[in-house]
């Protein structure tokens, strides 16, 4: 890279960073609590053979399937303990090294490219302009607010691997010279690891192989195929091999996957009425990042029926096509988008129907999509409104800079996040339990009591764990009788409450809790719980 191209990383990293650094004073929460404070695999070196020879795909253990997930928390557990400014750190680091790689993406499909590599022509456009495009749709990726849930939390950042190693592949593999004799054995070499690496990230590294073959088909398929048949037909291997062991070792019955992912809306057929809806709230998010939220539900999307979801899904359709006619850049930016949907489009259960952490990788496609339609053939000599778009998106990444440094906030302590999200969605029992919980940690106990009996009555009353907090909140109130009458009712709905310890353990229960609720279970033993449930008394 020449002077400029280094000056243009330099000010994207530092951007992308800037706008990040208030969350490296966050607190842990939402899962993040239970893993890194309360969970004690990332913390014992004695697991690290177990993690890189990846036998830990047969263990019972969170992440099991994500090995590589684990080794950047060991990693950061290994040097911060249990303190978030390192988590937050790496998080942050790893969202910069993206914006990066999706920076080099976006020079290589715009810039002129030598004739061998067989990229489309685009249309004439001053150098200052070309120079700044690229450095422009970066930045819309490096800040847009709905990137901050994978940025924040350090136990979703599988999404920021993910990520991080198919950019990395398709970076690896845009740089390979078809005069390179042989199958230019190294860099191939590098695409598989990549493409290794993002699968034991999460399960959405499945894309990665097919980027590469989408970027090879669209674009380098007048060259020897040589490398391309090493690199993609390897990863593919790789990646079904992956996911075979992934299924067969999975470990079964397990005490940390208790309960299994169910349909939205409880049927396959049932998702996939839902789905187009979540669809529709995730391109509404993209456009206009306003009611984000960390745990969305059918109220969520209660203002896009179906019909209206189809309208909208049909008309980016067209609209999409209709670009794309005479770009082939277009097609793989698509790609980019929908390829990584895929996984988490309700086909099968997943533990979260919609989440703004499944558009991360999406989002470099949405960046790459700005940057192809800004750079487009139908533009040439429309330069005055080409620089008024790209003028607009300047203005728009302002915008979304400043959205994004507030969305942090919501991050940063257990009682921001539940509370912003209990008003957004307040059908959920998940928010207005970790409200509950929140407030109890706060000492505000009134507000806690009415919270938590909210999501007693939206889960049915059918929340063991939900009762438990309540019987703390109205102990805590100084209402000993009422507690007792909670705790028992928790037993009754879930007995394995009665050993907060082996909760603990399961990673269902945070260890400040599981004391607290071990001095109410204290006047009866465990031994008496079970004998009163075999004798019916």
């Amino acid at each position: 890279m020449d002077g400029k191209n280094w000056q243009q990383a330099a000010v994207l990293a530092v951007v992308a960073f800037a706008v990040f650094s208030s969350t490296l004073g966050a607190d842990f929460v939402y899962d993040a609590r239970m893993q890194i404070l309360t969970g004690t695999f990332i913390h014992d070196w004695h697991n690290w053979p177990a993690v890189l020879s990846f036998r830990v795909l047969g263990m019972d253990v969170l992440d099991f399937n994500r090995p590589v997930m684990l080794a950047s928390l060991m990693l950061d557990a290994a040097v911060w303990g249990r303190e978030p400014f390192g988590y937050h750190l790496t998080s942050v680091l790893l969202h910069v090294a993206n914006v990066l790689l999706l920076w080099l993406i976006i020079r290589e499909l715009t810039q002129p490219q030598p004739a061998s590599q067989a990229c489309p022509t685009t249309g004439p456009v001053s150098m200052p302009e070309k120079m700044l495009l690229p450095l422009l749709t970066a930045l819309i990726f490096a800040v847009h607010p709905i990137v901050a849930e994978a940025v924040c939390e350090p136990t979703f950042r599988e999404d920021l691997l993910v990520a991080l190693f198919s950019l990395s592949a398709l970076v690896l593999a845009m740089a390979h010279d078809p005069a390179t004799p042989g199958y230019d054995r190294w860099r191939s070499l590098g695409c598989i690891g990549c493409c290794l690496l993002a699968i034991a990230s999460k399960e959405a590294g499945i894309v990665a192989p097919m980027l590469l073959a989408a970027y090879w088909w669209l674009f380098r398929r007048g060259e020897p195929e040589r490398f391309w048949a090493m690199a993609i037909g390897g990863a593919k291997l790789i990646v079904i091999a992956f996911l075979a062991a992934r299924f067969l070792l999975e470990p079964n019955p397990s005490k940390i996957f208790e309960t299994k992912p169910e349909y939205p809306g409880g049927s396959l057929a049932q998702a996939m009425l839902i789905e187009p809806r979540i669809l529709a709230l995730y391109a509404q998010l993209i456009l206009f990042p306003v009611n984000l939220c960390a745990d969305y539900g059918l109220a969520s999307v209660s203002h896009l029926p179906l019909s209206i979801a189809l309208f909208l899904l049909a008309a980016i359709a067209v609209i999409a096509t209709i670009a794309a006619r005479h770009d082939r850049r277009l097609l793989f930016a698509y790609t980019l988008i929908l390829l990584p949907l895929v996984p988490v489009a309700n086909l099968i259960p997943i533990y979260r129907a919609a989440a703004d952490r499944y558009l991360y990788l999406p989002m470099a496609g949405v960046a790459l999509t700005i940057a192809c339609l800004l750079d487009a053939p139908w533009l040439a000599g429309r330069e005055l409104l080409r620089r008024r778009a790209l003028v607009g998106g300047m203005a728009a990444v302002a915008l979304l800079g400043l959205i994004c440094i507030e969305r942090q906030r919501v991050w940063a302590h257990s009682l921001a996040l539940w509370d912003d999200s209990y008003r957004k969605n307040p059908t959920s029992f998940t928010n207005a339990a970790g409200l509950g919980e929140a407030l109890r940690e706060a000492g505000r106990l009134a507000e806690a009591e009415q919270a938590t009996r909210e999501a007693i009555r939206l889960s049915n009353g059918q929340r063991g764990d939900i009762w438990a907090t309540l019987a703390l909140i109205l102990d805590e109130q100084g209402r000993p009788t009422e507690a007792a009458e909670a705790v028992a009712k928790a037993i009754e709905i879930d007995p394995r409450l009665t050993d907060p310890d082996a909760r603990v353990e399961a990673l269902a229960m945070e260890r400040p809790m599981a004391e607290a609720l071990k001095r109410l279970l204290a006047p009866v033993s465990h031994d008496d719980w079970s004998r009163d449930r075999k004798t019916g008394y």
